[in-house]
Order: C-alpha cells, then sequence, then structure tokens
C-alpha cells in the first residue's frame, strides 16, 4: 500500500504510503494521477527514495484533513479497476478467516500481466489461486514472471485480495 509520486523538486521520485493519501473514503491514487502534494527529505534514504510524501491529493480537490489519526482501520474489498469498498465486519455468530500463512511451496504461474505489475499463481496450497505483485519478485531489474512458469513462492491468507483468498510475500521464478 504505497507508491512513487514524481515531481520536479524530487528527483528520484518520492515514496507515498497510504496514510499520506487525503482523499474521502479509502486511501488510493492511480497510476498517472495528476496531484499536489507534500514531502520531506529523509535523513536516510528508504526503499531506495529520498523524499517521502506527507500528504497527497489530487490536483484540483481540497485535502481531507482526518484530524489525528492520518486514517482509521476498517475492512475494504478491493476491486480489479482499482475501485474501493468499506466492508461491514461480520456479525458476532459469522465466522471469519483465520489469516494464516505459508511457504515456501512451489506453484504455476496461471496469468501475469506486466502493464498492471500483478499476476495469479496456482498451487494446491492455495485453492483458486494466490494473488501476485512485482514487489515480491525475487529478481534483479525488471520484476515479472512467465505464464506458465514454475515458482517458489511464500504465501498469506487474505480476506479478498482482488477476489483471491490468498496473497504471495515472496515468489522465485525457476530458471532454466
Amino acid at each position: 500500500m504505497q507508491g512513487v509520486i514524481d515531481g520536479d523538486d524530487v528527483p528520484g521520485g518520492c515514496l507515498v504510503r497510504f496514510a499520506a493519501v487525503a482523499v474521502d473514503g479509502f486511501p488510493a491514487l492511480h497510476p498517472g494521477d495528476h496531484v499536489e502534494f507534500e514531502w520531506h527529505r529523509l535523513d536516510r534514504p528508504e526503499s531506495d527514495y529520498a523524499y517521502e510524501c506527507t500528504r497527497a491529493w489530487p490536483v484540483g480537490q481540497q485535502p481531507v484533513t482526518r484530524g489525528r489519526r492520518p486514517f482509521r482501520a476498517g475492512l475494504w474489498r478491493m476491486h480489479a479497476d482499482g475501485s474501493a469498498e468499506q466492508v461491514s465486519p461480520a456479525s458476532p455468530g459469522q465466522d471469519s478467516p483465520v489469516p494464516t500463512s505459508g511457504g515456501p511451496t512451489t506453484g504455476i504461474v496461471r496469468l501475469w500481466n506486466d502493464e498492471d505489475g500483478w499476476g495469479v499463481i496456482d498451487s494446491p496450497q492455495t485453492p483458486g489461486g494466490c494473488w501476485a505483485h512485482f514487489s515480491h519478485i525475487v529478481a534483479e531489474g525488471f520484476r515479472t514472471v512467465d505464464v506458465g512458469a514454475d515458482v517458489t513462492f511464500e504465501w498469506q491468507q487474505v480476506t479478498n485480495q482482488d477476489g483471491y483468498r490468498y496473497c504471495a510475500t515472496q515468489v522465485e521464478q525457476h530458471r532454466t
């Protein structure tokens, strides 16, 4: 739940976390959006970025102020188009999934979208598929995996990640 904002005043980009996004509802920005933002220079670069965003909002809108807490926790359903909706917590009589994790395990890449930077891995340990993001791929340079490739990955159970109940936390493609 972080990204990078490019700007003339922040050469190399400015790291922005979801808590700094000053919009109504789910704190998210989308690639290509024009934003206004406040930032500061980090004493020590983090994730190779020398700048960190303290507040960002879409151009033409007023930033939302949330008081002392930048974002209140809640349950959100994320959709493939990048939109989100808040979900009510389960009632006391309703079972909710217990977050678990596992790995390393092996699987096969079902689909991969280089443009969006995510895909799905199939494995018996993650029925229905395991959502994977490029940032969790162990590789040098441009991080991607090939459709149909064998991979070793670690995973965690999640409530809902783009319709999947599992999310990869580390992925390594078997190279031949």
